[in-house]
């Protein structure tokens, strides 16, 4: 009997837990990211897709892109946040030091490298693609509720029409073949008051 290692069981676990229809919506929506110039035109999105554009000036078009002009090592572009933390890293040793001066000082490196590369992802990209995702998410959904509403106006209105169709050929059948008109409910208004009973 084959055993299947512990994570593969939870994965299995986690993937039927989820609804259908939930894993069904996870994998039918795709979201393209599109990075578009001046006035060109923006694909719309489709039903099974959501198209979101950054609109970026004509002058970028053919350039080369921002994070890349320049020298990167040069001094003159380090932040001067960069020099405040390397200054603060000076004299630091030991234990979560990231430095070959004293007793683990190798501990901290990969703390280092991961806080580095977040930094660096940050302040690569500014576009804010989440946002961007939910306002055109938020846009959809919008317009399905108001198709919704005008399908269902649509629906009311034409069983309305039925229901005038549907009295208006009663009342031809009636007077074709000589009935006299069904009798109306009488109004609350016409009804005449209870006797009160005598009092003993």
């Amino acid at each position: 009997m084959t055993r299947l290692p512990l994570f593969a069981l939870i994965l299995a676990g986690s993937a039927a837990a989820m609804p259908a229809a939930a894993q069904q919506s996870v994998d039918a929506e795709k979201i393209n990211q599109v990075i578009v110039y001046g006035n060109d035109k923006c694909e719309q999105s489709s039903p099974d897709e959501i198209v979101v554009c950054n609109r970026l000036p004509e002058t970028e078009r053919y350039r080369v892109p921002p994070m890349l002009r320049g020298n990167p090592l040069d001094v003159r572009n380090e932040a001067w946040a960069n020099k405040v933390v390397a200054l603060e890293r000076v004299g630091r040793f030991g234990t979560d030091s990231c430095s070959p001066t004293g007793l683990g000082g190798f501990t901290g490196c990969t703390q280092a490298l991961v806080a580095g590369a977040k930094a660096e992802r940050k302040a690569a990209d500014k576009t804010d693609w989440q946002a961007m995702i939910a306002d055109e998410r938020a846009k959809r959904i919008a317009g399905i509720d108001a198709a919704a509403d005008e399908v269902e106006a649509a629906v009311v209105a034409e069983e309305r029409a039925l229901a005038e169709r549907q009295k208006a050929a009663e009342e031809l059948e009636r007077q074709a073949s000589g009935q006299a008109p069904a009798p109306a409910a009488p109004h609350e208004s016409d009804a005449a008051d209870l006797p009160v009973p005598p009092k003993n």
